[in-house]
């Protein structure tokens, strides 16, 4: 079935695509879409051309090659090669080495709360390939957290290398986003001007449909007692990525409390935080989607004051109060992403 992501499967960010004639008489475009199986989840590409451009052979020849670098649910892939205990070294591709580097990179960013060593806790509290059916106790979690940390990972060159038999990686958290660069770019390449390419939630666009202001896409707050959903808020997307990090639906119940999938690497557990979603903004998919996983660990206000802090970076935070109803807060700058 390809890689499987650790993804909120209810705080996700729904296309609405600008609604246009399939061709555009006045500027000779026409609105051409390709779509299919991709990790897990769906990919779909929308782009405005005056000709058919974009071979779905070509895209999935791509989702494969990355498929088989980074998916922990292939066990002929690189990644999953590296995970075997008897394997304490293996040559990156350049899928594998790119999404490294930037691991590292927001590793160092968040003070260790991004770590993709993260994998035996990951299956420990039942979210990844190997899960475990039963919460564990905090020995187990103790036992599991001695081989996290990304100090135990070196590169040499294209070799990544374990410092720690035993040591495990899941990538889960950022190459989504990075496979949607992939994709980005290569309808770069091809001279495709006015794109939008959506993988699982995760996007990143480029330009405008002949007859829209932007991409239009819609942040949906879901009913907590699990009716219909609502939409929050729609963002016009002309440049640059959003995604969305949530812990509604994809949880475990463990001492009465519902707690979400993404792991404080930290502590060993899952994070308690009034967060329900966080959707990011930035220039591209890998940077929004690794930085969603990482403000999952923060309060909302905590969230706001880090993005500020970042370049280019904006953020819309789902949240419940005090009074456990459903609030909303965002940048300024996200603010300026809103449909008029």
């Amino acid at each position: 079935m390809g890689l499987r992501w650790n993804l909120c499967l209810l705080f996700f960010v729904t296309i609405c695509c600008i609604d246009v004639q399939a061709q555009i008489p006045s500027t000779k475009l026409h609105k051409i879409r390709l779509e299919g199986p991709a990790q897990g989840t769906q990919f779909h590409i929308t782009y405005f051309a005056s000709d058919s451009l974009v071979r779905r052979s070509e895209v999935d020849s791509i989702l494969t090659a990355i498929d088989f670098s980074m998916s922990i649910y292939r066990k002929d892939s690189r990644i999953s090669k590296f995970n075997t205990d008897t394997v304490m070294s293996i040559v990156m591709d350049s899928h594998m080495a790119k999404v490294i580097k930037a691991s590292f990179k927001y590793h160092k960013l968040s003070k260790g709360q991004f770590d993709i060593t993260i994998a035996p806790l990951v299956n420990l509290w039942g979210f990844g390939a190997n899960k475990s059916p039963v919460a564990p106790d905090s020995a187990t979690v103790l036992k599991a957290k001695e081989l996290v940390g990304m100090h135990y990972l070196k590169v040499s060159g294209n070799r990544l290398i374990k410092k720690k038999k035993g040591i495990k990686i899941d990538v889960n958290g950022i190459a989504q986003g990075y496979t949607v660069d992939v994709l980005a770019d290569y309808l770069g390449r091809k001279g495709i001007a006015n794109y939008m390419v959506e993988v699982g939630g995760e996007i990143r666009a480029l330009g405008t449909p002949p007859s829209g202001q932007g991409f239009s896409i819609g942040i949906v707050q879901p009913d907590d007692a699990g009716g219909e959903e609502l939409m929050t808020a729609v963002a016009q997307l002309k440049e640059g990525a959003l995604t969305t990090a949530g812990s509604f639906e994809k949880f475990i119940k463990y001492k009465g409390k519902k707690l979400g999938h993404h792991i404080d690497p930290v502590s060993g557990f899952p994070y308690m935080t009034d967060i329900l979603s966080v959707s990011v903004y930035a220039k591209t998919a890998m940077e929004a989607d690794a930085l969603d996983n990482y403000f999952m660990g923060m309060e909302p206000e905590q969230v706001k004051t880090k993005a500020k802090k970042l370049k280019g970076v904006e953020v819309f935070v789902i949240f419940k109060n005090k009074n456990q109803s459903i609030e909303a807060i965002y940048s300024d700058g996200f603010g300026k992403l809103f449909k008029n």
